[in-house]
């Protein structure tokens, strides 16, 4: 595992146990999913409407943000499992 890999995980486990993030490691990919589309769909509420820029350029930069931690970890996992000496075989 790389010291990038270790401190994302220590970042992770450190917002877990400050109360910041109560849920596990292994669910952050699917919660961050969960987490995009519904802010997609508030997105796609605030462009039908001419008012409330403010708010759906905070959308838009958040969902942007919520992407790249998607990225980053799908790329740490597919590390993770090239680094595996012994991958399972399913």
């Amino acid at each position: 595992m790389s010291s990038e890999e270790k401190n994302i995980q220590k970042a992770r486990k450190s917002l877990t146990d400050a109360g910041l993030v109560e849920i596990a490691l292994d669910q952050f990919p699917e919660r961050i999913k969960e987490v995009c589309h519904v802010a997609m769909g508030r997105l796609g509420e605030l462009l039908e409407r001419k008012n409330d820029i403010e708010e759906r350029e905070c959308v838009a930069r958040s969902v942007g943000t919520l992407k790249r931690l998607e990225n980053k970890l799908e790329a740490t996992g597919r590390s993770s499992k090239s680094d595996d000496p012994n991958p399972s075989t399913s």
